[in-house]
């Protein structure tokens, strides 16, 4: 008994002396952990429940040269809300107002679901809870004046998610020089300047909570973001929309498979608009590639002014002769022929050019440089025509000239006079644009550029002045005898048909065979390339379109009448391009008027100059022309949940009529409208957002 009393101690001795060392080594274990090395654990939990993440700052905005917004971000954001946040007292209090409020904002649901959602939220311990995606500035500052909200993130909750969404407020237009920057790949303006636009990115630290969300761990910002820079283009609003314009006009028209126009300043080498237009359908286009910049073709005719230069730099005059040989002349083995037969021979070099005679300007250059055509090389060399323009947009590629007469290979005894009228050689419209307004700028070549400067926070960072590639292409005397030669082709050549009594300008037709699995065939390439007004040139313009279908395919009847429209109403658009009517110059014959508005107005105006009108009482808005004491008139029709056209009319009467849609407006400049950004008759709902330019 005595034996099994000890053995029976001495295993609860035992068992005791275990587990008071087991708790001294939990013990030892604790403040290991704790203080030992607590840091290191504490730090690596916190790795585990928190994280940096990058806060991505406002990219900067692509303007107009009048400051208008070509492209720009809106911010919106997410709204989360963490229900457990606020005390029992606080919650109880504000949570009916709250739900009252959001429903008011949002009117997607009553307060009593909103009251539900949260409630049920706190009960079931969420600390994420979503109240509203894709809210607007606006609204996030209203919400944050609601109760609860109002106490901030860590006493009521309100949780907000930032983010961006670029806009592109006049639709279409210059999209693809705007350009766009997606999955790393960047294209137009946006692509070539992101760095800038972009700006750096700040840094916040969030915090992982219950269902695996993450929240923010303070409003404020570790590192604040810092903006991107803002760009101020060369771009006309109004320019691109009348470029835009007129070039579909011809696409359509014609059928044809893309086209480009530019317009560049002259004396600066701005680019004020510039369009590029693909066929999607049947008489519909729209921009998905910069052939301005990007796409080399064979000029044709356009190509002979160059040609010309060369040969009047060698001594040759614009009143010396040469045989068209009725249209057609052979050069080896290959025949050279004029667009269409005819009974011409003996012409001037004037003559030749204006009616674009291959055979004239190709026998010039046969004669002149077959034996050393070394020096038509060296023209080309010489005048800079053979590189980059360097315009800021990425992908220019270089132009593809023959350079190297001993080379057999390539080089053929039908080089010199196919060249000359611009085959076997490639350059890009802009390219060509800029050669044509070194013509009109005397001589001086300028590079074409799309950036004026760059700004932030309205500030001027950097400002981009003009700059000259070749100050002088070719002697004065040359110069003139080439502004001679591009008039003559308006007044008696082949774009005769497009002169007018208002104004001058000098050009050249274009029109090339296209290649087609390496055969010329029977598709063209429609071309003008020129300048106006003659006397004092403003503005170059090239337009370029590829493969009309609806018969007429030259360019004196594709292209060169988009060249006129676009002139047509630049110059009648801009003020400072012509006189007054009163001025002792002036060409005031025939001047009218025109606008658009509110017809019981133009009653009382036509009434007191004594003006004739036929207004019928039912017409409530019209277009109206007055010319002396005549004038002409067409109602404007109206249709409900149709953009009617305002462009034309002042800004009362448009704000008046937009005003009964319902449409939200938006103004910018003085005059009249010229743009509206929800083009005519495109359907529209009430609160539509729509910005007016006038001018």
């Amino acid at each position: 008994m005595e034996n099994t009393k000890k053995d029976i101690l001495w295993r609860l001795y035992l068992t005791f002396a275990g587990i008071v060392l087991l708790c001294l080594a939990i013990i030892a274990q604790i403040v290991n952990v704790s203080f030992v090395h607590g840091e290191t654990y504490r730090a690596m939990a916190d790795s585990v429940r928190t994280k940096q993440v990058s806060i991505p700052p406002a990219r900067g905005s692509i303007y107009s040269d009048k400051h208008e917004v070509l492209a720009t971000s809106f911010p919106y954001f997410n709204i989360y809300m963490d229900p457990c946040a606020a005390s029992e007292v606080d919650f109880r209090r504000d949570v009916d107002s709250l739900s009252i409020a959001l429903a008011r904002l949002f009117k997607d649901k009553p307060a009593s679901a909103y009251k539900q959602k949260i409630t049920t939220a706190r009960k079931q311990g969420k600390k994420y809870l979503e109240i509203h995606k894709r809210v607007t500035l606006p609204q996030k500052q209203l919400m944050q004046t609601f109760p609860l909200f109002r106490i901030g993130q860590n006493g009521g909750g309100f949780i907000v998610e930032p983010y961006e969404k670029r806009e592109y407020p006049y639709g279409s237009l210059a999209v693809r020089t705007i350009g766009y920057v997606r999955n790393g790949r960047g294209i137009g303006l946006e692509g070539a300047y992101d760095t800038l636009l972009s700006g750096k990115p700040g840094m916040a630290v969030m915090r992982k909570v219950a269902g695996g969300s993450w929240i923010r761990l303070s409003e404020q910002n570790e590192i604040d973001p810092v903006d991107g820079v803002d760009i101020i283009t060369t771009l006309d609003i109004n320019m691109q929309d009348i470029t835009e314009t007129a070039l579909r006009n011809a696409l359509v028209k014609n059928n044809a498979k893309w086209g480009t126009a530019v317009v560049m300043e002259v004396k600066t080498g701005k680019i004020k608009a510039i369009s590029n237009l693909s066929r999607e359908s049947e008489g519909v286009y729209h921009e998905d590639y910069n052939y301005a910049i990007l796409e080399k073709v064979e000029p044709g005719s356009t190509w002979k002014l160059f040609s010309l230069m060369c040969l009047f730099e060698d001594g040759l005059s614009i009143n010396d002769h040469v045989d068209l040989n009725f249209g057609q002349y052979p050069f080896a083995d290959r025949m050279m022929k004029d667009s269409e037969p005819h009974g011409r021979r003996d012409v001037t070099v004037k003559t030749a050019f204006a009616l674009s005679s291959n055979v004239g300007i190709s026998r010039l250059a046969w004669d002149m440089y077959q034996k050393d055509p070394e020096t038509y090389v060296k023209h080309l060399q010489e005048s800079g025509i053979v590189n980059v323009t360097g315009v800021e947009l990425p992908g220019e590629p270089k132009p593809y000239f023959k350079q190297d007469p001993s080379d057999k290979d390539h080089w053929y005894k039908t080089t010199v006079p196919w060249m000359s009228v611009g085959y076997e050689l490639l350059i890009t419209p802009l390219q060509l644009a800029t050669f044509y307004n070194a013509v009109a700028n005397d001589g001086v070549m300028m590079k074409p550029y799309l950036v004026e400067e760059t700004q932030q926070h309205g500030k001027t960072l950097q400002k981009f002045e003009p700059v000259v590639l070749n100050e002088k292409l070719c002697s004065s005397k040359t110069i003139d005898q080439l502004h001679q030669c591009l008039l003559a082709v308006v007044d008696s050549g082949t774009a005769k048909h497009l002169k007018n009594d208002y104004y001058k300008f000098a050009g050249k037709t274009g029109t090339a065979q296209l290649l087609e699995n390496g055969v010329y065939g029977h598709n063209y390439l429609s071309s003008f390339a020129g300048y106006f007004p003659y006397d004092n040139p403003k503005y170059t313009i090239v337009i370029i379109i590829n493969s009309p279908s609806n018969g007429p395919f030259y360019g004196g009847a594709v292209a060169a009448p988009a060249f006129r429209e676009i002139a047509d109403k630049v110059y009648s658009h801009f003020v400072n391009m012509r006189e007054p009517v009163n001025a002792p110059s002036a060409a005031n014959t025939g001047v009218q008027a025109f606008s658009k508005g509110y017809a019981y107005d133009y009653r009382q105006i036509f009434k007191t100059l004594k003006v004739n009108e036929d207004f019928n009482d039912n017409e409530e808005w019209i277009a109206v022309s007055a010319n002396g004491n005549n004038s002409e008139h067409t109602e404007l029709k109206t249709y409900q949940y149709t953009m009617p056209d305002v462009r034309g009319m002042g800004l009362r009467d448009a704000m008046y009529l937009l005003d009964t849609y319902g449409l939200n407006v938006a103004v910018s400049g003085a005059g009249k409208v010229t743009i509206q950004s929800i083009p005519p008759g495109t359907a529209i709902q009430k609160d539509n957002y729509v910005m007016l330019t006038l001018e």
